[in-house]
């Protein structure tokens, strides 16, 4: 397992990218996210990633995203 942290910018393109990225490494069994911090549309897919691993786990994270 190999465990990532991970530190999300702002700004609306890049929210819109970071959200592909999640996404993806959601996808991938093998990466465990240990920690999540942001910034403005960052700090919102943190939030969002978080509350949905909470309730829900990788595919709650996922939906939370979408």
């Amino acid at each position: 397992m190999i465990k990532i942290n991970l530190a999300l910018q702002g700004d609306g393109a890049h929210g819109a990218f970071t959200w592909g990225v999640l996404d993806r490494i959601l996808e991938d069994d093998g990466i465990e996210i240990a920690s999540v911090s942001g910034t403005s549309a960052g700090a919102l897919n943190a939030a969002a990633l978080k509350a949905g691993l909470v309730s829900g786990g990788r595919d709650g994270a996922r939906e939370n995203l979408a």
